[in-house]
């Protein structure tokens, strides 16, 4: 399933950059779960010229495990450690919280990509400079800030052209940016209460959440503005969410673990219900998108890449466009078969589920709205091999 880069290291590294979305994800893992790491930005040498031909493609983060095994996948990074480190447990045990991380982790990771990436590239012009360092920082070894800039422009010029792919128009920018501000509303409704998701603990529901509420939303100077000036206590949180122990000088009396028997906390709720009322769609229209492709190449055998340009691999693969409506708003967008293959992930979750378990998971994604969405299936598995999304 993975490759390996031949070396040994004292400690994993994470190959990353701080402007990029999914490695704020595993960075914040790493922190919290207390793994001693190296992080290396990917203008280092070795990573174009180890890491990246054994990937495939240029994808940060990518995880160097000790014995050079290297994981791409920040959900297969967590999964990874949590095996090998069982406490303290940051993916629940108990059925209703274990759902709700895996829900909530999904919907962060892979549905928030629109307003990430909108308010990265749309006001590009009121933080030009932020972003040509950042990325500099990430993709050039120069350190002539000339050299740099030059270094960079067609690089960002590749990431904001992904605004189309997304949907993001000038027609559906007031209704996604609507929208966001309805869930930061929310978030900082939660976090004026407790410092993480479920409670005392950050769980797997933080640590999707973070990939883009950190990197692009926080970070990044117009988006950082408008979240510390409508949701100070959501700021508030991504600073929590890089800060090492889970036990937060604002919450000092808060066992630092989930709550007690399989509860969550009364303002989660309105947070699931906007997920599967906003982002719902999209995800039913991703996975509509995949069954038609399915439908119409049925006899291919199993392993076969699922990516409609075969001899371009990607993190990000797509089979075509699709369109869905956010708020009464048409949204016309490129899917995702990584999006589909995390959602099946979901789902794996919540059927393993028995008795009351099942009957109290059921009945919070009936009040909050997911009962269509959580009844949607593949027509077939996805699998994750070396780095590619093969049928199952």
């Amino acid at each position: 399933m993975y490759k390996n880069s031949g070396k040994t290291h004292d400690k994993p590294i994470l190959w990353s950059a701080p402007l990029s979305l999914y490695s704020g994800k595993t960075r914040s893992y790493f922190i919290k779960k207390g793994i001693d790491y190296q992080e290396i930005f990917g203008s280092h040498p070795r990573y174009g010229k180890e890491i990246v031909p054994l990937i495939g493609y240029r994808v940060l983060p990518v995880v160097e495990l000790t014995d050079g095994t290297l994981i791409q996948d920040t959900t297969d990074t967590i999964v990874h450690f949590e095996k090998k480190v069982p406490e303290p447990a940051l993916i629940p045990k108990t059925p209703v919280q274990r759902a709700v991380a895996w829900l909530i982790g999904f919907f962060g990771s892979e549905a928030l990509l629109k307003p990430a990436m909108h308010y990265r590239w749309s006001y590009l012009d009121r933080q030009r400079p932020f972003l040509e360092a950042a990325f500099g920082r990430a993709v050039s070894g120069h350190r002539d800030r000339q050299r740099q800039r030059e270094a960079v422009t067609p690089i960002m010029e590749y990431f904001s052209g992904f605004l189309k792919s997304l949907g993001v128009t000038p027609e559906t920018i007031p209704v996604i940016e609507a929208s966001y501000l309805d869930l930061l509303h929310l978030l900082d409704d939660h976090f004026l209460r407790v410092p993480y998701l479920l409670g005392g603990r950050p769980s797997l529901a933080d640590f999707g959440l973070v990939a883009p509420l950190y990197a692009h939303l926080a970070r990044d100077p117009y988006p950082s503005m408008l979240m510390k000036n409508h949701a100070p206590h959501v700021f508030r949180w991504t600073e929590r969410m890089n800060l090492a122990g889970f036990t937060d000088g604002e919450f000092p009396d808060l066992a630092p673990d989930f709550l007690p028997n399989d509860e969550l906390p009364e303002t989660l709720e309105p947070i699931l219900r906007y997920f599967f009322t906003d982002c719902g769609p999209e995800v039913l229209g991703m996975i509509a998108s995949y069954n038609a492709w399915v439908e119409t190449h049925d006899a291919l055998p199993p392993g076969t890449v699922i990516q409609r340009d075969q001899d371009a691999p990607t993190a990000h693969p797509a089979l075509g466009w699709f369109d869905f409506e956010l708020r009464g708003i048409p949204i016309h967008r490129r899917d995702c078969v990584d999006a589909v293959y995390h959602f099946q992930r979901v789902l794996d979750v919540v059927a393993e589920l028995d008795g009351e378990g099942r009957r109290k998971v059921g009945e919070i994604i009936n009040r909050t709205g997911g009962r269509e969405l959580l009844a949607a299936r593949p027509l077939r598995r996805i699998k994750s091999e070396s780095y590619r999304f093969v049928l199952g």
